[in-house]
């Protein structure tokens, strides 16, 4: 999720479908005669290109966006002549209109670019950075790609000549608009290579045994925060939380993944497991896995659609998640949190979503974080509606996988780090070993729970289901059988209360009054069950607070 700051609460608003259409790509000015080099050069410009070399002025473009040009996206050709070796682009924006803008109002352009492979082409990203990094405002300098190191969230390469593209993501636009402008400089270089790839190992195996292993699905290092740890910071910190494995999902890039292999080898008893964040301005998602023939992310733009991502990302491999889909729903919040409600619910499978984030940042919130005069934390209220769109998910027959994700960059402050940092929620899954395998089965399968405290702060809670006929299984099996006996053990939540749910309504309320703690209750089918049958899962929690969400067992009908 990225906001610009918390604000008021509203209630779940009506999802609407959005399409929108390619805006033409600017008019820029600039330096338009060919470059040196003569009939020999290696690429010619095509006419009326917008010529960017070494030793002559950087190229300024502007223009300008009107609020109806928001969550659409321009594409800023520029032809790079022979012997750069370093392009460095910055960009800003100055609001429309003589009012000030508010965090409700405020414009927000993204940054990305491409090279002479093509805007559309995996081959051609050479990196995002969303409105973090390049700002003409800010002290951090432009952003910049060379043959041997590139900013953060942008890949090294050789810089061949062609045509490029800076592409300007139009997330958000004031109500009177807003002018914008792009500066690219070309700097003469070395022919110097990349940096040798170093990934992950996919086959890692931490601990070769079976167990219960905490999890956070849902990381951000350097390359999404210029103030995040180095990967030994982001270690310490994962450390600390008593994480298990590590989903390092990026903003968007997958810079990282080219990185982590030291990481990995380094930390052998960890699993390291890197992803990214789809930041569409319709909603975001995770993908877990490297996809480096995937790497789109700009739904409605031109003809890419989220539903095309996760095909493509699952067809390579990767599991895929939905993000924190009820965070900041409603027009009022649309510049404030660009693309972080999920709106994109007809678009894509839910049968491929493996997961579903129904815990996102912290578990409490002060009443200040949500622009309330109560000087006590609450409830996350966005774990809520998050849960009430998984039953409905699950009561439409698809049974996303319920996890969590901190969504820390790892600049909290140490004295934070427990409310908000990294592994501040937790995922545990029951995998046969610590692997990346090993737990994707495991999480397809659901057999796992949620800790919205981490892995110290919540109990730990285990849910078995059987049958009389000799059937079992935990959270996310199914048994055939109108009856079913759920053991549910608690450690640790002495004077907490569990609740079961069947069909996302109240079922069952029991007092936790000893520590172990063992409920035994016989439950059944429910009449109007969804395609999976009666689900039914549990809650944990305080006076205030959730503290442990199950994902669901479910009861379909017994066999003739």
């Amino acid at each position: 999720m990225r906001c610009s700051q918390l604000s008021p609460l509203t209630a779940r608003a009506l999802r609407a479908m959005l399409s929108l259409a390619l805006v033409a790509v600017v008019g820029a000015c600039g330096r338009s005669d060919p470059p040196a080099g003569g009939p020999d050069a290696p690429v010619n410009p095509p006419p009326g290109a917008t010529i960017c070399a070494p030793g002559e002025p950087m190229v300024e473009l502007t223009g300008e966006v009107a609020s109806s040009d928001a969550k659409t996206y321009r594409i800023l050709p520029f032809f790079v002549a022979p012997g750069t070796g370093r392009i460095e682009v910055a960009y800003g924006w100055t609001e429309g209109g003589v009012l000030p803008s508010t965090p409700l109002t405020a414009t927000t352009l993204d940054l990305g670019v491409w090279d002479q492979h093509g805007y559309r082409t995996a081959a051609g990203f050479r990196g995002w950075s969303g409105s973090r990094q390049g700002r003409l405002d800010q002290d951090r300098g432009p952003v910049f790609i060379a043959a041997d190191e590139a900013d953060r969230g942008y890949r090294p390469g050789v810089i061949e000549p062609g045509l490029w593209s800076v592409e300007l993501g139009i997330a958000a636009v004031g109500p009177s608009g807003a002018s914008w402008t792009v500066q690219i400089a070309c700097l003469s270089g070395s022919g110097a290579g990349a940096p040798v790839a170093d990934p992950v190992d996919p086959d890692h195996v931490a601990v070769a045994a079976p167990g219960w292993y905490h999890g956070d699905f849902h990381m951000h290092g350097y390359h999404s925060n210029p103030n995040a740890p180095d990967w030994d910071g982001f270690i310490e910190q994962a450390r600390a939380a008593d994480l298990d494995f590590l989903m390092v999902t990026e903003y968007v890039t997958g810079r990282h993944w080219a990185q982590l292999g030291p990481v990995q080898r380094a930390n052998p008893d960890l699993l390291i497991w890197p992803g990214r964040e789809i930041i569409t301005y319709f909603g975001h998602a995770n993908t877990f896995g490297e996809t480096p023939d995937v790497i789109e992310y700009r739904h409605g733009f031109e003809d890419v659609t989220l539903g095309a991502v996760q095909q493509a990302s699952v067809e390579a491999g990767a599991l895929f998640g939905v993000n924190h889909p009820t965070t900041f729903e409603g027009a009022l919040f649309e510049n404030f949190c660009r693309g972080c409600a999920f709106q994109l619910e007809d678009d894509i499978d839910w049968s491929l979503v493996d997961t579903i984030e129904v815990q996102n940042g912290p578990a409490r919130v002060s009443g200040s974080e949500v622009g309330l005069p109560i000087p006590l934390e609450i409830q996350n209220p966005f774990t809520l509606t998050a849960l009430q769109l998984w039953d409905e998910v699950i009561a439409g027959g698809a049974f996303p996988t319920a996890v969590s994700g901190s969504d820390s960059k790892g600049v909290d402050a140490p004295e934070d780090r427990a409310r908000k940092g990294y592994g501040s929620s937790a995922t545990v899954v029951y995998a046969q070993e610590l692997s990346r395998a090993a737990l994707a089965d495991a999480i397809r399968a659901g057999h796992a729970y949620v800790k919205t405290l981490g892995a110290t702060g919540s109990p730990d809670v285990t849910m078995e289901v059987a049958t009389a006929d000799g059937q079992s299984g935990i959270y996310g099996d199914s048994v055939a059988a109108d009856s079913a006996t759920l053991t549910t053990t608690v450690t640790g939540g002495t004077g907490q209360t569990l609740t079961y749910l069947s069909d996302g309504a109240v079922a069952r309320v029991v007092p936790i009054l000893t520590d172990p703690f063992v409920d035994t209750w016989e439950a059944g089918r429910s009449d109007g069950s969804g395609p999976l049958g009666t689900a039914i899962r549990l809650q944990v929690a305080t006076l205030d607070v959730i503290t442990v969400i199950g994902n669901p067992v479910f009861l379909t009908p017994p066999a003739p």
